[in-house]
C-alpha cells in the first residue's frame, strides 16, 4: 500500500475529511453563508418556482440527461428513443421507500439552494431550473448555477448529493456525481463545477472540485448521437431500435423498473404519444 493510500485509509478510519486545498477554501466560503440573513423575497420566489414548476402538467416527459450517464448494463437506447415519442410512467414503478429517500434529498437540496440565494451567488432561475439542449432534445436540471467571485472568476455548476453516514465516512468521491457534473458542464458550456456531498445524519459536508474533461463526456455524446440517429430512423424508415438481449419481458429484471416499460411492450397504459 502506497503512502497516499495509507493516508486515505487512516483518514477514513478516524473520520477525517479528505479533500483538496481548493475544496477546503470553498468549504470555508460556503460555511459562512449559514450566518447570512434570509432573503425572504427571493427565497420565497425560489420555493414557489420549485413548487409550481410545470403546474399545468406534472408529467415527466422526454429525454433527460441523467439517463445517458448510467452504466452500460443499465443503458437502453430503445427506452430513450421511446421517451421522445411516448408518455412514460410517472413513478408508479418506484417503491415508496425510495420515494421517501428522494423527498429527504429534495429538502437538503432546497436548504443549500436558498443559502446560495442569500449569499448572492445565484438567482432564482439558476437553481433547480430545467434547461433544454435542442440538438439532442435533452432536458437537464442542474442543482446550482452560481458565480462566487471570491473563489472563481466565472460561472460554475454545482451538484448536491445527500448520503448516509456510513457511505459518507468511506467515500473519497461520489460514485456518479462527477459524471453527471461533467455532462452538465458540456450541455451548459461551462468549464468548472463542484459536487457537494452532505451527510444526511450529521449535516457535515465535503466538496469535490472539477474542471471540464472532454474525455469523460465523450461516451455520453456518442450515446446522444445514437439516440438522435435511431429517433430520426423511426420517421424515415418506420423502424424502432430493438430491445437489449436481456429484455425478456415487461416484468423481467431489466424492464420492471423502466419508465418506458408500458410503451415498449404495449401493456398497461400502452403507447400514448406525447403532445
Amino acid at each position: 500500500m502506497g503512502l497516499i493510500d495509507e493516508i486515505k485509509k487512516s483518514a477514513m478510519s478516524s473520520g477525517a475529511k479528505i479533500q483538496t486545498s481548493e475544496a477546503s477554501q470553498l468549504e470555508k466560503i460556503l460555511n459562512a453563508t449559514f450566518y447570512l440573513p434570509k432573503d425572504i423575497e427571493k427565497e420565497a420566489a425560489f420555493v414557489k418556482q420549485v413548487m409550481t414548476r410545470g403546474a399545468e402538467s406534472q408529467e415527466r416527459v422526454g429525454l433527460h440527461a441523467s439517463a445517458l450517464i448510467v452504466g452500460e448494463n443499465d443503458f437502453c437506447i430503445r427506452a430513450q428513443v421511446l421517451s421522445l415519442i411516448y408518455r412514460q410512467l410517472q413513478g408508479e414503478q418506484v417503491s415508496v421507500g425510495l420515494k421517501r429517500i428522494f423527498e429527504q434529498g429534495n429538502a437538503i437540496h432546497e436548504k443549500w439552494q436558498r443559502l446560495f440565494i442569500r449569499a448572492g451567488y445565484s438567482e432564482v432561475n439558476d437553481l433547480d431550473f430545467t434547461n433544454f439542449n435542442k440538438k439532442y432534445q435533452i432536458s437537464y436540471t442542474p442543482d446550482i448555477i452560481c458565480r462566487i467571485p471570491e473563489f472563481y472568476d466565472g460561472e460554475m455548476i454545482g451538484e448536491i448529493k445527500s448520503v448516509n453516514t456510513m457511505q459518507y465516512r468511506k467515500m473519497i468521491k461520489h460514485p456518479s456525481a462527477s459524471k453527471q457534473l461533467q455532462w452538465y458542464m458540456f450541455l451548459k458550456n461551462l468549464r468548472k463545477g463542484f459536487v457537494l456531498c452532505e451527510d444526511k445524519n450529521t449535516q457535515d459536508f465535503k466538496l469535490e472540485l472539477y474542471d471540464y474533461d472532454s474525455h469523460i463526456v465523450a461516451p455520453f455524446i456518442e450515446r446522444a448521437e445514437a439516440i438522435k440517429y435511431y429517433y430520426e430512423r423511426v420517421f424515415s424508415e418506420h423502424k424502432m431500435v430493438s430491445r437489449p438481449k436481456d429484455a425478456n419481458g415487461p416484468y423481467c429484471k431489466r424492464c420492471e423498473k423502466c419508465a418506458m416499460r408500458d410503451a415498449c411492450w404495449n401493456i398497461g397504459q400502452g403507447r400514448i404519444k406525447i403532445k
